[in-house]
């Protein structure tokens, strides 16, 4: 059997002996993501989450290929037999054209779409899957429209009625003209979508390795008596930062745990624990998983921690 990009649900009993059941719990406890192919372009506005802002737009895109979701609407999917999004994750850096730096609404940031605009294109975005918003129309406010039609019914049955009348004028006033619209696009079961890169990452199935043999190369066998070193929670995700990007430098993985710290909690690629806090400068704050002190770490240190975890990722593969 070929090895492919993805496959399809039916597929992972007949090909990995993964049952339905098996999958949910993959998904459940975030050792897999479901992913879904949008098999047309789409358009979209691509950016980042912002803590305590909310989402800043950097181009207006197309896109066309295999995006991710929010876990919830993973679980949405599996249990509930389909789902409804807006907001993706675009998997395929490659495959994102046409963009448009231009700010493309008329209504002023922030608004309830947008924060802020900070014009990038792809290749300005260090973090290797990027966040996207399904692009939106504008529209008068749908409260608006109903408070327009209501108004008019008081005036034709009301007319000794003013007070009333201005009230109501009062109250639409308040209401923001415009909203942004987006219908979303729905998935159901069979458009559910693994990824072989998943499935390996997992442990599910194995990466087939090509060994060679290079006579003068010698075995090297740790010591009986050498301690395990315990790694932190810190540490596992720079390990995991390493085995995404192993072709990075100290600076790339610093930029790019940076801007894990801004991504929303439930969008972040690698920190799947939400471990990073904040980032500032040159400090990063974490907090271990079981919750506790937060911690800081200066970049100072950080090429120490980056020579451990690429000594790590060795060893694993070396076994």
């Amino acid at each position: 059997m070929i090895e492919k990009e993805y496959y399809r649900i039916e597929e992972l009993e007949k090909r990995f002996d993964i049952s339905f059941s098996d999958l949910q719990y993959l998904v459940e406890n975030e050792q897999i993501d479901v992913a879904f192919l949008l098999s047309e372009p789409r358009r979209f506005i691509i950016g980042g989450w912002r803590k305590d802002q909310g989402f800043i737009g950097y181009s207006k895109v197309i896109y066309q290929g295999l995006v991710k979701v929010h876990q919830i609407e993973q679980l949405n999917v599996l249990s509930k037999k389909s789902t409804n999004c807006i907001v993706f994750q675009l998997i395929t850096k490659e495959d994102i054209s046409h963009h448009d730096l231009d700010y493309p609404f008329e209504t002023a940031l922030p608004n309830s779409f947008l924060y802020g605009w900070e014009p990038k294109v792809t290749s300005d975005v260090v973090w290797p899957i990027i966040t996207a918003k399904l692009f939106p129309k504008e529209r008068e406010h749908s409260l608006r429209t109903l408070g327009k039609v209501l108004e008019n019914s008081l005036s034709s049955l009301s007319p000794e009625l003013p007070e009333t009348i201005k009230e109501h004028k009062e109250i639409i006033a308040k209401i923001p003209k415009v909203e942004f619209y987006a219908k979303g696009i729905n998935f159901t079961l069979a458009d559910v979508c693994i990824l072989h890169s998943d499935l390996v990452k997992a442990g599910v199935i194995k990466e087939k390795v090509a060994i060679e043999t290079i006579a003068a190369t010698k075995e090297i066998v740790p010591s009986p008596n050498t301690p395990k070193t315990r790694i932190d929670d810190f540490q596992e995700l720079l390990i995991n930062a390493v085995k995404a990007k192993p072709e990075y430098s100290a600076k790339d993985y610093w930029r790019l745990l940076e801007s894990e710290a801004e991504e929303m909690e439930g969008f972040r690629t690698l920190d799947k624990y939400n471990l990073l806090v904040e980032a500032n400068g040159g400090q990063l704050k974490w907090q271990p998983r079981t919750g506790g002190k937060i911690k800081t770490l200066n970049f100072g240190s950080f090429p120490n921690r980056l020579t451990n975890a690429r000594k790590s990722v060795l060893a694993t593969e070396d076994n």
